[in-house]
């Protein structure tokens, strides 16, 4: 078995066209294009990489994209009056915040400032609430991207039992509950998890979102699986997913690759949020 390779550039660029034509009405509308704020406090090589992605995004379907970095030392409470300046800021639209953040700085803190209108990463507490309730919310981008997918795919996953490796805020739990809500069946394994291998094999729908290389091994793969790589990593200045993509692909069924798979589709998704956010 081979796996078919999941090559994402169709529907970014049917994505992109839609999303020029909305870039295109804003401007009209409010006679300036929309801006989008990232922040990024210290150093991260995969957060970077994303930085840059965004920005060459956001300029080729017309949206101003500001990047804010900061250094590792800054402190949570200087954070989060940059992040609450931004939230007051009519001309932005949306404020996204890289992750991950040193250590002595907590998420909650820094995002729960943010207006959920412009928090279009989903990462605020009260866009996670609704997201957990099933209310309208922003999804974190890439469970946002991972649903794209699955539709453009013709992936059903309702009744399937789906696995989701990783336990992130904005990754693994986001993915679980965009599953759940489309009636799998999930499992959240993270590193406290016994006999991993056993339950990846279990899984119809796998999806990686670990943030270490090589983590999931065609071993621990069930043959004719769905597997989704939402992991980004940079290795000798190469970027790279989660799973051991040589191996995998020779069990699974379907295979999103990186890169080319959902990383494309997670800046647009923060760019259809931007536009969707004050209004």
């Amino acid at each position: 078995m081979s796996a078919t390779i999941y090559d994402s550039k169709p529907l970014a660029a049917r994505m992109t066209e839609e999303l020029r034509a909305e870039a295109a009405q804003f401007r009209k509308h409010h006679q300036r294009p929309a801006r989008l704020a990232q922040l990024v406090a210290g150093h991260d090589a995969a957060a970077e990489v994303y930085s840059r992605q965004l920005v060459r995004s956001c300029r080729a379907i017309g949206l101003d994209c500001a990047t804010l970095a900061y250094p590792f030392e800054i402190e949570e409470e200087d954070l989060r009056v940059e992040v609450a300046a931004l939230n007051d800021d009519a001309n932005t639209d949306g404020v996204v915040l890289l992750l991950p953040l040193p250590a002595h700085i907590r998420q909650r803190i820094v995002t729960d400032v943010l207006r959920p209108e412009k928090d279009v990463d989903g990462l605020g507490s009260r866009n996670a609430g609704n997201l957990l309730l099933g209310f309208p919310s922003f999804i974190p981008s890439t469970a946002d991207a991972m649903l794209a997918v699955l539709r453009d795919a013709g992936i059903a996953v309702d009744g399937g039992n789906a696995v989701i490796v990783g336990r992130s805020n904005i990754g693994g739990k986001p993915i679980a509950l965009v599953l759940l809500r489309q009636d799998a069946t999930v499992t959240i394994c993270h590193s406290y998890t016994h006999d991993l291998a056993s339950i990846t094999r279990s899984a119809d729908i796998l999806v990686v979102s670990t943030g270490r290389p090589g983590s999931i091994t065609a071993d621990m793969v069930k043959p004719g699986a769905i597997v989704l790589d939402a992991g980004i990593n940079t290795i000798n200045g190469k970027v790279v997913g989660d799973i051991d993509f040589a191996g995998v692909k020779e069990v699974a069924s379907f295979l999103t690759p990186v890169p080319g798979g959902l990383g494309p589709l997670t800046h647009l998704m923060l760019i259809r949020h931007t536009l969707l956010g004050p209004q």
